[in-house]
């Protein structure tokens, strides 16, 4: 039985919703070309349809619907895959493997896959590509950012939310850092100018000191020669009287 598998937008998939009557089951792919882990799903969602051709694979791309539509839906995440029939909707939460697919899809609707695929199909994130095998391959930063522009400004979104969670905590870490070490570094510091201010003040009274005593037996000396002098002209007046 050959597989059903159409793209459409939002307004041909609420029709096909609405046609769709008895416990025929669709599976829809909400996904966006734009970023490369919504790519990668899109390969592992043909396998799917081929190995469950009972079941209607339809495609939904963000920009052929309205923001209602996926919010109809219950989506607010992509990648998502939802499994609908008249009855009930199914969302799935778990990893995107070709494996962790294919038991989602066989405990949703009881059905068994027509054929299995070798582990040689191109359905991991290699065929699309993704940030590790970029970098692996050579690729540079500046590379990746002009093919992948969105997913570069995701990671820089993330760690910007992430720098904003540990900056106060680094905040209050060096602030307690400073509380403990800086006071006693500047008693420290100000012991130490203290004691050399000292030396200083000490070392100025002692040339003081020293300059007063000079001045002091300065004074004594010309004294002394004054009366030394006196004493002499004393004596000569005497001898002349005489």
């Amino acid at each position: 039985m050959q597989s059903l598998m159409r793209t459409v937008d939002g307004d041909l998939l609420d029709k096909l919703m609405d046609a769709n009557h008895g416990n025929a089951y669709i599976s829809i792919l909400f996904y966006t070309s734009r970023c490369p882990f919504s790519r990668a799903v899109r390969p592992k969602f043909d396998v799917l349809s081929s190995m469950f051709p009972h079941i209607t694979h339809l495609i939904v791309e963000q920009s052929q619907a309205l923001p209602s539509v996926f919010s109809r839906y219950g989506i607010h995440s992509l990648p998502s895959i939802l499994m609908v029939n008249q009855t009930m909707k199914m969302r799935y939460h778990g990893p995107k493997d070709l494996a962790s697919l294919i038991q989602f899809y066989k405990e949703t609707t009881g059905l068994k896959p027509v054929q299995y695929m070798d582990e040689g199909e191109p359905t991991s994130l290699d065929t699309d590509g993704n940030l590790i095998t970029w970098l692996h391959n050579g690729s540079s930063i500046r590379e990746i950012a002009e093919r992948e522009p969105y997913m570069v400004l995701a990671l820089m979104f993330l760690s910007l939310k992430l720098a904003i969670l540990i900056f106060p905590i680094m905040g209050s870490r060096l602030k307690t850092l400073w509380a403990l070490y800086v006071p006693h570094l500047s008693l420290g510091i100000l012991g130490e100018t203290s004691q050399l201010f000292g030396r200083a003040l000490h070392m100025i009274d002692v040339r003081r000191l020293w300059i007063k005593l000079r001045l002091t037996k300065t004074r004594n000396f010309q004294e002394r020669a004054k009366n030394a002098l006196a004493s002499v002209s004393l004596g000569k007046s005497s001898s002349q009287s005489a």
